[in-house]
């Protein structure tokens, strides 16, 4: 399995990326579709093919001792700053935690996976630009 694929909260069946989408992988996605859609959190939720409910969302393992899977429940991004960087804020959830959901600061450097797995580092302008951005896109309260 990729390092990011599609899952069912479902059925918890799994899909590489272009098995749901036109792109390649997660960092096409955001360039592709997220990034030229305002960051259209609908664009976060598909149809899974296997039990038809709009259940599919992003998924990736979290390095922790004991691996955990994370969904992805929204994701926001500013930029692109020098035409290719984007630091991000994905929201998170693992399902069999309930309502605990978790942030996620991380970035892509154009198309490569290489920031998706180091921390993004942001400016107080730009966080505050960034909650911002979430909270409307989030359709989200006060944040934080």
């Amino acid at each position: 399995m990729p390092a990011y694929w599609w899952k069912c909260e479902n059925c918890r069946t799994d899909y590489d990326f272009s098995q749901v989408t036109e792109s390649r992988g997660v960092a096409h996605y955001i360039w592709d579709d997220l990034l030229p859609s305002s960051w259209d959190q609908n664009h976060l939720r598909r149809r899974c093919k296997a039990c038809h409910k709009l259940s599919l969302r992003i998924a990736y393992d979290f390095p922790r001792k004991e691996k955990v899977t994370l969904f992805v429940v929204h994701m926001v991004g500013l930029g692109p700053y020098d035409g290719s960087y984007i630091p991000m804020m994905w929201e998170t959830t693992q399902p069999s935690e309930g309502d605990n959901h978790w942030f996620d600061f991380k970035y892509v450097n154009g198309r490569s996976l290489y920031g998706l797995n180091k921390p993004a580092v942001f400016e107080r302008d730009n966080l505050r630009e960034l909650f911002s951005l979430y909270q409307n896109r989030a359709r989200a309260g006060r944040f934080p």
